[in-house]
């Protein structure tokens, strides 16, 4: 077992950590599958409002692949299709009924996998809504069987800085992870499996083989266990570049499918929320945000991540790359002095605050502390930044249309964490820009 030695980003120490118990949530009055935090898709609707589903059923598939599946979390009748700007697909939401009706797929025993077509596999696995789990670097767009990987990343902590803790979604899924690797051999020989050190203790607690697959220990500061950050400090040639990565929830999702057949509805979702240490939730594909955050303050702002993700609606439900919900306080419009104040609980990168020498609990909100303004090259975003690159000057070069050149400085190596636009003075969306310019790029050359 290998330690990655990364020593750029951020180590947020809040007092909203999620607990390590578990608790199961009822299955609520509605389900959803969501268009709206999948990268790159081009939906394609299959259903229609009052049409009645079954669980696994397609509700959608994308445009540039219609093999490639979404499916229905519930059974019970389409309620409502939403759409956002342009047009564009955001949401199947479905009344749910009480038992469910599954579509029902012939399992595959984990000896069988081996042994398996390949070309059989993989559509087994997009008809059953999982291919998509795998994602392929730079642009992480769904993973193209017909170009095996160089090496496929499994990322055990997910890609947040609050993302559920293996050792809770192992439990009683060992036989599933062990599947689901067995499905990664089939296309890479080369597995990079990945864990925080924080996260070891626990799997090793479970006294499974899960612990001996590790292949590398990333420590605690965010991102060093993201995908595009492990893959940035182990890659060695041009061809690993186009590598494939998959979380350790999307891969157990695919052992359990495999082996019962019937699409797994399970999910696993984290809640922060100030002045909070709420426990995992142990509920289902889709669910509502009120189902597992209850009521949220009026002001305050919710994402599916820490530093990035998406913001939400309180009426919203979960997509199937979401498995973290962070509510953020507004926090006060203006605050007397506050240049002059101490700032012993604030987050800070520089050494502004006095929270810079002092590691007590930070309280975050969505606060901006100021309006955007111009760059003044003060390259905190560069120090910030898990993957050597000078967001700054990226951004620069796209503003002056010099794309080759932003692509020269690493545009396609930003692993979109959000912390240059965390540490940014001048309040600049630098994530923002840089992902907006990567997916461009990415839809030009398709």
């Amino acid at each position: 077992m290998k330690t990655l030695k990364i020593t750029r980003g951020f180590d947020l120490n809040v007092a909203e950590q999620p607990d390590l118990s578990c608790v199961h949530l009822a299955l609520p009055s509605s389900l959803a599958c969501c268009a709206g935090d999948i990268p790159h898709i081009r939906p394609k609707l299959l259903v229609k409002e009052g049409q009645r589903v079954k669980t696994g059923q397609a509700l959608f598939t994308d445009k540039r692949d219609t093999t490639i599946q979404y499916v229905s979390p519930g059974t019970g009748q389409v309620e409502k299709v939403i759409y956002g700007p342009r047009r564009r697909l955001m949401e199947v939401v479905v009344a749910t009924e009480s038992e469910d009706g599954y579509i029902e797929y012939d399992p595959v025993a984990l000896d069988d996998i081996t042994g398996m077509p390949g070309d059989e596999l993989v559509a087994h696995l997009k008809k059953g809504g999982l291919w998509q789990g795998l994602r392929q670097f730079p642009a992480l767009d769904f993973a193209d069987p017909d170009h095996p990987p160089a090496m496929i990343i499994v990322a055990m902590d997910g890609n947040d800085l609050f993302s559920p803790r293996p050792a809770i979604i192992l439990k009683d899924n060992i036989d599933a992870f062990d599947a689901g690797m067995a499905v990664l051999r089939r296309f890479s020989h080369r597995l990079v499996v990945v864990c925080r050190e924080s996260s070891l203790a626990g799997i090793r607690e479970l006294n499974c083989s899960v612990a001996d697959q590790i292949t590398h220990t990333a420590p605690d500061i965010y991102p060093a266990w993201h995908p595009g950050a492990v893959l940035y400090q182990i890659r060695q040639v041009a061809t690993e570049n186009s590598s494939w990565c998959i979380r350790l929830d999307h891969l157990v999702m695919m052992g359990r499918f495999l082996l019962s057949g019937r699409y797994p509805v399970e999910k696993i979702v984290t809640i922060t929320r100030p002045g909070d240490r709420l426990p995992h939730m142990r509920g289902r594909q889709g669910m509502p945000l009120s189902a597992l955050a209850g009521e949220i303050p009026g002001k305050s702002m919710v994402t599916t991540g820490r530093f990035n993700g998406r913001l939400l609606e309180k009426d919203a439900h979960i997509g199937f790359f979401e498995n973290t919900v962070n509510i953020i306080e507004a926090g006060a419009e203006e605050q007397m002095f506050g240049f002059a104040r101490p700032g012993l609980d604030k987050p800070s990168v520089s050494a502004t605050f006095l929270s810079s020498l002092f590691r007590g609990p930070a309280k975050m909100d969505c606060t901006l502390h100021g309006e955007a303004r111009a760059c003044i090259n003060c390259s905190y975003c560069e120090r910030i930044c898990p993957n050597d690159l000078m967001p700054a000057f990226i951004m620069k070069a796209l503003h002056g249309g010099e794309l080759e050149e932003a692509l020269a400085l690493g545009l396609m190596d930003c692993c979109k964490c959000g912390l240059c636009s965390f540490a940014c003075p001048s309040k600049i969306e630098l994530t923002r820009i840089l992902s907006d310019a990567m997916d461009a790029y990415h839809k030009d050359k398709q």
